[in-house]
C-alpha cells in the first residue's frame, strides 16, 4: 500500500492543481477574448508561476497577522490576475490583439491537455496494480 500513497499523496493533488490553474489561466483568456472589442478594455493576464509558487508553498510570506482586521495575505483564494500590457493600444484605448490571445489560448489548452493525460494514466496505472493483486 505504500506505492499507493506515493502516487496519490503527490503526483495526483500537483496535476490536479496545474489542471485548476490552467483552468483560470484559460477563463482569463477567454475574458480578454470576449472584450476584444470593448473600448478601454486592458488585456489581464493569470499569474501562473506565482499562483503554482503558492499552491506548493515554495514562496512564503513573512508577513503575520496581528489583527482580526488584517487582511489574510496567506490564505487568499483569489487568483492574482495582472493587467497584461504587452500589446499595442490601439484608438479606442484597447490592447487585446485576438491573434495572440487565440494562440495563448491554445497553448494553454495544450497544458491542460497534457495533464489530463498524465493523470488519465496514473489512474490507468493504479487500476491495473490493483487488478494485478486481485490475482
Amino acid at each position: 500500500m505504500a506505492v499507493l500513497d506515493g502516487i496519490f499523496d503527490r503526483t495526483v493533488p500537483a496535476l490536479q492543481k496545474v489542471m485548476d490553474l490552467t483552468w483560470k489561466r484559460h477563463k482569463t483568456i477567454a475574458s480578454n477574448i470576449a472584450n476584444a472589442d470593448t473600448p478601454q478594455y486592458r488585456a489581464m493576464k493569470f499569474d501562473f508561476g506565482a499562483e503554482l509558487d503558492k499552491a506548493f508553498q515554495r514562496h512564503r510570506s513573512d508577513l503575520v497577522k496581528t489583527n482580526s482586521l488584517h487582511m489574510d495575505l496567506g490564505e487568499s483564494e483569489s487568483a492574482r490576475i495582472v493587467p497584461d500590457l504587452s500589446g499595442a493600444t490601439k484608438a479606442d484605448g484597447n490592447n487585446v490583439d485576438i491573434d495572440i490571445q487565440f494562440g495563448k489560448l491554445l497553448q494553454n489548452s495544450g497544458k491542460y491537455n497534457n495533464a489530463a493525460a498524465i493523470l488519465r494514466k496514473k489512474l490507468r496505472m493504479m487500476r491495473m496494480a490493483i487488478r494485478f493483486a486481485q490475482r
